[in-house]
């Protein structure tokens, strides 16, 4: 039987598919492994970032601290320790070793950095006016502390980084602005975080001083010059005029009283 070989229909080694087609698989998957392995940090990270060891958060803020410019501020430090003093007995906070530096930025902004550092930003000093709004601003910080949201934007930011070097390259300038736009959307759960602690430094507030005198001050100043609700539509906090509102609404359910602030004592705070 003699063999009679068909002839082929195309080339088998071309792939029928249009290249195009085969390239928007081949991007769809990798962004899909890759939204897949942020998910899994972000997840990780909202999972133990509340069982992290204190000892470890020390560790790893005396190397954020060594990174940075800042100045220890004895007279930030009062104000916090008179804060801690007030403390529930049961407080998590009280197994920190809190600390408190300056700075030198003028950005309107205060961070909690892990271990128990708290960095108040120059800019942030020059809008205080009263011990009531600073005691605020640093009970706020606490906050933080006490629902450990500093640990999880720590683990949200790391996934965010990932991905974005992984996609445009390392020192990329299209990896600084895919990073910065992924961290915009997680601003909404960030504003919760803001929300949550400005209610803690709220109640610490009035434990400090018996009132809520100041609670808002500084932020009904931001609110004076702040641009509309869109420009803060990618901000790590919440406009200020909703700061102002849900405080206002904690202070009547609460039924706390409200009495005049007391003067900024000792000078200025950046000397």
């Amino acid at each position: 039987m003699k063999f009679t070989p068909r002839e082929l229909n195309g080339n088998i080694n071309v792939s029928r598919s249009h290249p195009l087609a085969e390239l928007a698989w081949l991007v769809g998957g990798l962004a899909s492994l890759l939204t897949a392995a942020y998910l899994i940090l972000w997840l990780a990270s909202e999972l133990f970032a509340p069982h992290v060891p204190v000892e470890i958060e020390v560790w790893a803020g005396k190397h954020l601290l060594k990174q940075s410019a800042h100045t220890p501020s004895p007279a930030l430090q009062q104000r916090l320790d008179a804060l801690l003093k007030v403390l529930p007995a049961d407080s998590p906070l009280h197994r920190y070793d809190f600390s408190v530096s300056v700075m030198d930025s003028e950005e309107i902004n205060a961070l909690a950095l892990p271990g128990g550092h708290i960095a108040v930003f120059a800019g942030l000093l020059k809008e205080i006016r009263s011990e009531n709004e600073l005691a605020m601003v640093l009970a706020h910080e606490l906050g933080h502390y006490a629902h450990r949201d500093h640990l999880r934007g720590m683990g949200r930011g790391l996934g965010t980084t990932l991905l974005a070097a992984t996609l445009f390259g390392q020192d990329s300038r299209a990896a600084a602005i895919a990073s910065r736009f992924l961290s915009g959307l997680e601003m909404r759960y960030s504003r919760q975080q803001e929300a949550a602690a400005d209610a803690f430094g709220l109640q610490l507030l009035v434990a400090r001083y018996g009132h809520a005198g100041g609670a808002t001050d500084f932020f009904s100043r931001l609110a004076e010059r702040a641009g509309g609700r869109l420009s803060y539509l990618l901000a790590s906090h919440p406009h200020p005029q909703a700061r102002i509102s849900n405080l206002t609404g904690l202070i009547d359910s609460a039924d706390y009283p409200v009495e005049a602030s007391c003067p900024l004592q000792g000078g200025q705070l950046l000397n």
